[in-house]
């Protein structure tokens, strides 16, 4: 079996590497010298020298790695019917940006003349978050932008630039990111951007980087596309937010069906745990993978400290009763609480969550555990902008600390948590310190 992947997007480069290392023949196919690069894992400079006679011999600028060929060229549908007319491919997997709308329409074509299985590796859309505006396209936030004066951090690539050259004064208004592309930056400066504006970086970035760029840019604007979790899209809200920044997302074209990096490797029966790390990592929330994070063990005096915890079930029933014995101020919202959390909590605010609640309160700590995965993820947002640390329950990526497992006697108290989210075995590590303790 041989795959065909188009798109140098993140899932898809994980996606060849997975089915690489299951000894699958993979050809990767990416738009430019840059993106074959970064699957390298090499310099693009560096990288170039790396063409050799034999790849001058096979025809072409794919560079094979192992069982994984690596192709950079810019095709329209001529060139992936001609390619997929070959009949060298069973499979084709489309993994291009979601914002991409030609290029997957040109490979759902190309598939379809050529009689080649298709399917769509989709970047799972995220959840519409309270507080920003969302714009049909680029025209409708290019009207937006003109009803104003202030400046405005944009990024959504190169593509998009010359629909914002009809916004008034965008040549000093405007600070534009894009990747560090010899073409995009003479794209940018041809249309106008001045270069003292121009921000050539490779992302995503994390929550802190974009905060610092939007304070040193002094934007009060941050136009920006629906990337997901992996293009880092939650962590620029909510660095926007943080630093008070108003935020324009560009809708996706359309909602897309397909397949996410794990269904698409279950539906081809490949088994790679390497990929499980990745999958839980967070360039939304702009923390590290579990794997890689640096968590620093720090014991709190909790007496009379306030604590909110959003939902009213048995996981906060259970938190609550943790830290009830050590005196912290406990307020929980939800509509509905358990007998021991009513009588174990401070007070009770019986109904949901909502945005603004934890700006009221200002507590020390905030825990997000109800069964409602909008109202966990819109608590990481505003706790996360008030720099205020946040638990969530249901997805460990957007915790910004960690509820640990506690062991103690009259002397010593113990917190354990895992760093890649191993619970079982914090669980019997947790049981062998309570006997030693």
């Amino acid at each position: 079996m041989k795959i065909l992947i188009f798109g140098g997007t993140t899932e898809g480069r994980k996606l060849s590497e997975a089915l690489s290392r299951a000894g699958i023949d993979v050809t990767l196919s990416v738009a430019t010298e840059f993106g074959r690069s970064i699957a390298l894992n090499a310099d693009a400079d560096a990288d170039a020298d790396k063409k050799t006679d034999e790849q001058e011999r096979r025809g072409g600028s794919g560079f094979s790695k192992k069982n994984l060929q690596i192709l950079s060229d810019r095709l329209g549908k001529a060139e992936m019917t001609a390619m997929l007319g070959q009949g060298t491919f069973s499979i084709v997997i489309d993994a291009t940006h979601p914002y991409a709308a030609l290029a997957t329409k040109n490979i759902r074509s190309a598939c379809l003349e050529a009689g080649t299985e298709y399917y769509r590796l989709k970047r799972p859309q995220s959840a519409e978050i309270a507080g920003i505006t969302y714009a049909s396209d680029v025209n409708a936030a290019v009207e937006i932008l003109n009803n104003n004066d202030e400046k405005v951090l944009l990024s959504t690539g190169s593509k998009d630039l010359e629909p914002f050259t009809h916004v008034k004064n965008y040549g000093e208004r405007f600070f534009v990111r894009i990747l560090p592309i010899q073409d995009s930056l003479q794209k940018a400066l041809e249309l106008g951007f001045r270069g003292s504006n121009i921000i050539c970086m490779q992302g995503p970035f994390n929550m802190e980087m974009n905060a610092a760029i939007l304070k040193m840019t002094g934007a009060k604007y941050l136009i920006t596309k629906d990337s997901g979790d992996v293009g880092g899209f939650e962590a620029k809200i909510s660095a926007a937010l943080g630093v008070g920044c108003e935020v324009i997302v560009i809708a996706r074209p359309a909602v897309e069906d397909g397949y996410t990096l794990t269904e698409l490797l279950d539906v081809l029966n490949i088994k790679d745990e390497s990929n499980v790390a990745w999958a839980g990592s967070s360039a939304a929330t702009g923390r590290p993978a579990p794997e890689t994070t640096a968590y620093f063990p720090l014991f709190v005096d909790m007496r009379g400290k306030k604590i909110l915890v959003i939902g009213g079930g048995s996981i906060a029933e259970r938190r609550i009763s943790a830290l009830s014995s050590y005196g912290a101020d406990i307020t929980v919202i939800s509509p509905e609480v358990t007998e021991v959390i009513e009588r174990l909590a401070s007070r009770c605010v019986k109904k949901k969550y909502q945005n603004g609640d934890i700006a009221a309160i200002k507590p020390l700590l905030v825990i997000a555990a109800t069964d409602d995965r909008q109202a966990n993820h819109e608590a990481m947002l505003e706790a996360v902008s008030l720099e205020i640390h946040i638990s969530v329950a249901d997805r460990r990526e957007e915790c910004t600390c960690y509820f640990p497992a506690i062991a103690e006697n009259g002397n010593f108290i113990a917190g354990l948590v895992s760093k890649n989210g191993d619970h079982s075995g914090v669980k019997k590590t947790a049981e062998k310190i309570r006997r030693l303790l």
